[in-house]
């Protein structure tokens, strides 16, 4: 199949394909449209398609003819690489107040100041390419290499719901009270997963995000503007 590294018949109902084993925003593209179209020819056939840095895993509700999958799968592929992306992106911006409990570590980890890993951490914008691990927990790319650190070999009992914490390669925010290896730098006091919201999460795979510091007392402000539903995350168009 072109474009694809392979595809892997998990079972009679669940099909996986799979792109070279590299995070790319080029590759991400190209899955999402991939994505769109599948669900747009097997809307009524497919439970669910589901994604990860580089595989789709289509989940059908019977079991298929893998041959006719694949015919259809070949032109698709063809098609999602040479159509531009029509997608509405959007780059969000989400307050943080950086006073986590391992922001020391992380700095000494990275032979700077807190101060140059709080400035370092907000410079990025970093790529949504899906959510995974919990409902709304965001797998982003593009922590600078000088932040990374090796996840906690011990971990936590309990992080709690906003941490925005380092982890390895990455840097996400914990949308819920879980246990967890990764560095806690910060907190934010946006609640990003909302079951009774429609959508339930606001930033979508392909768009950015980005982290901006706040004070603790702005951080009490922005509890109180939610108590009152009267904040709304910043984005813009992109």
């Amino acid at each position: 199949m072109p474009h694809l590294f392979k595809y892997k018949h998990i079972s009679p109902t669940i099909l996986e394909l799979y792109w070279p084993p590299s995070i790319e925003e080029s590759t991400l593209m190209e899955m999402m449209s991939m994505k769109t179209q599948i669900q747009g020819i097997w809307q009524q056939e497919l439970l669910e398609v589901t994604m990860g840095y580089h595989c789709l895993s289509l989940r059908f509700k019977s079991t298929f003819q893998l041959q006719d999958i694949l015919n259809e799968l070949e032109l698709l592929a063809e098609k999602s690489v040479h159509s531009d992306s029509s997608m509405n992106r959007k780059r969000w911006t989400i307050p943080v107040w950086y006073s986590g409990k391992d922001l020391d570590h992380v700095a000494s980890y990275a032979s700077m100041s807190t101060d140059e890993v709080i400035s370092l951490h907000q410079s990025s914008h970093y790529l949504l390419y899906f959510y995974g691990f919990m409902p709304g927990f965001m797998y982003l790319g593009g922590l600078d290499q000088q932040l990374f650190v090796p996840r906690k070999k011990q971990p936590d009992p309990l992080i709690e719901k906003g941490a925005v914490a380092i982890g390895g390669k990455q840097t996400g925010i914990y949308p819920q009270n879980s246990p967890g290896g990764w560095h806690v730098i910060g907190k934010t006091p946006v609640p990003l997963f909302n079951v009774t919201s429609d959508p339930p999460i606001k930033p979508q795979p392909g768009d950015y995000i980005t982290f901006k510091a706040v004070s603790a007392e702005h951080y009490q402000d922005i509890i109180s503007l939610l108590k009152e539903n009267n904040y709304q995350l910043d984005y813009e168009e992109i």
